[in-house]
């Protein structure tokens, strides 16, 4: 069907209808990963507040881009490749001052940044796998604990605080075994 063919107030209804998807498309890819692409700006950018004018200019990019995006392909590099643009823009414009880094050096840290991301990600699923495979009392232990209950109110009447320090130190040491043995792919899938 070809837009322009239709009455005047459909076709403003169906272009208002994909203008809507177009906009929730971008603000469902931009919230789920805008700690993502802010702390890769951090990374490269030490002062806050610059950090936070470059991500809001990324965030405008993003926006201004956003037809030349595929959805085929993962937001986060698109993203921080913009990101990266602006941030050498920023120590081109700031060439003169203290804060300069060569390029050389903002595509090292800009390597660096983005395996560390990928290697967070990898850690946070092994986490939540290992978390999965707890029993379900031990899990209720350790989200009570880390919720901000104390170790006498966990105890309860069922066991004494010594128990509970001792089965969070035994929870604790099987979910690092659990996740190192993921990290390295030794463990269960």
């Amino acid at each position: 069907m070809c837009l322009d063919r239709l009455a005047p107030p459909l076709y403003l209804f169906v272009v208002a209808v994909l203008d809507t998807q177009r906009h929730l498309q971008f603000a469902e890819r931009v919230v789920k990963n805008q700690q993502r692409v802010y702390r890769y700006i951090v990374s490269l950018v030490p002062n806050r507040a610059d950090a936070e004018d470059l991500f809001q200019q990324t965030c405008l990019t993003l926006w201004e881009q956003w037809d030349r995006y595929d959805p085929a392909l993962d937001f986060v590099p698109w993203a921080c490749g913009i990101a990266h643009n602006h941030v050498r823009n920023f120590y081109r414009k700031r060439q003169n001052s203290q804060l300069h880094l060569a390029p050389d050096v903002i595509v090292s840290l800009s390597t660096e940044s983005m395996k560390m991301e990928r290697g967070s990600d990898e850690r946070i699923d092994a986490i939540e796998n290992c978390l999965q495979r707890m029993t379900p009392r031990n899990r209720e232990v350790l989200e009570s604990y880390y919720a901000g209950r104390s170790v006498a109110e966990i105890a309860g009447r069922s066991a004494t605080p010594n128990a509970i320090y001792k089965q969070l130190d035994r929870i604790r040491t099987a979910l690092h075994q659990c996740v190192t043995a993921r990290l390295a792919g030794e463990g269960p899938q």
